[in-house]
């Protein structure tokens, strides 16, 4: 893989590419975008780009050399990720502690040992505490020459001022449908068809779109989740908390293994599972919310359901309520990643969706 292979961020990488190539690469560069969107692959092909001994024309790494062949594996001592250590980027990560290997930046005083530059990149700048953020200052003011930081960031807002000010900024933006669909039949060997689902799914986040590929529970649950999310149409309110079970039933990957632990009092589906589900309901609202604005020969994520979806919209007394029901699936969705009890909140989910009288 190379620069040109991420997928849909063809602005980002010329930028990157045009660096190289005027031999003009900032010493700190922070990359903002939404999860998912390629910003880590990015950053781990530009160290590759900068470091590789045989470098093509364009700018990109060549993948064969040691140097790219020892960062694919993780292995080059001059290239480091840093992820954080559960909910952040913890002090004793950047310098040494007691009980605790060498910080990343203890090393910044020596010159690279196997290639011209020193590369570390932050995969998640957001979550610098205080305390490690303003320790990385002064290393983003003064550089030694050999060294170039990538911090990795979901939006300008997420890092300090301080840190931002000292960093040159790349965006990366939604990949578009087409982008993500090829890249899946080409890296993934999916069929078209089935490739374009799961590309609809991702919203514009290859890296989404590839755990969706790897998962196949989710692709074989499909069939189940879509005849949930049809039934909310014909749902009563009354029966609501029927369809949440159900909803929770069909999210689950299988039957739970030996050991797993309950949760949310007996609720047996992780969030994990209900996330990727989630991701189903809301491709099939976005179906309906097409129908409302478009008519009924819109566009379709699942063109196989036409007449399922355009059934479920007739069902709707209030057209806008499409529209509220996608916005809820959205706010269900934050309040599943802030660890809401995933039985409580599938039942409210369930009575918000169902269509008003």
């Amino acid at each position: 893989m190379a620069l040109a292979s991420v997928i849909g961020q063809e602005t980002a990488t010329t930028a990157l590419r045009t660096f190289i190539a005027r031999d003009a690469v900032p010493q700190s560069l922070l990359f903002v975008g939404s999860e998912g969107v390629g910003k880590t692959t990015t950053a781990v092909e530009f160290a590759k780009a900068l470091v590789c001994k045989s470098r093509t024309t364009t700018g990109d790494a060549c993948d064969v050399c040691a140097n790219c062949r020892r960062i694919d594996t993780g292995e080059h001592p001059d290239v480091k990720r840093i992820a954080p250590d559960g909910e952040f980027t913890r002090m004793y990560q950047l310098w040494s502690r007691t009980g605790h290997a060498p910080g990343i930046l203890e090393s910044l005083p020596y010159a690279p040992v196997a290639a011209p530059k020193r590369v570390i990149i932050f995969e998640r700048a957001e979550t610098f505490n205080d305390e490690s953020a303003n320790s990385l200052l002064k290393a983003l003011e003064e550089p030694p020459p050999y060294v170039n930081f990538v911090l990795c960031a979901p939006a300008p807002s997420a890092v300090l001022p301080t840190i931002l000010s000292r960093c040159q900024m790349i965006r990366f933006r939604q990949a578009s449908t087409d982008a993500i669909t090829k890249g899946l039949v080409e890296l993934k060997n999916i069929p078209a068809e089935e490739a374009r689902v799961l590309a609809a799914y991702s919203e514009g986040a290859p890296g989404k779109a590839f755990r969706l590929a790897d998962a196949p529970e989710i692709r074989t649950q499909r069939e189940a989740l879509l005849d949930v999310a049809y039934r909310i149409a014909q749902c009563p309110p009354i029966g609501s908390f029927r369809l949440a079970e159900d909803f929770r039933n069909a999210a689950k990957p299988g039957k739970p293994k030996k050991g797993d632990a309950e949760e949310d009092g007996g609720d047996k589906t992780a969030r994990g599972d209900l996330g990727r589900a989630l991701e189903v309901l809301c491709a099939w609202y976005a179906d309906l919310l097409a129908v409302v604005l478009r008519g009924a020969d819109a566009p379709l994520i699942h063109a196989d359901r036409r007449s399922a979806v355009l059934d479920a919209v007739k069902r709707h007394t209030h057209p806008e309520q499409v529209a509220e029901n996608l916005q809820t699936l959205f706010t269900f969705r934050r309040h599943l990643a802030r660890n809401a009890n995933a039985q409580l909140a599938t039942e409210v989910l369930m009575a918000k969706l169902v269509p008003r009288s």
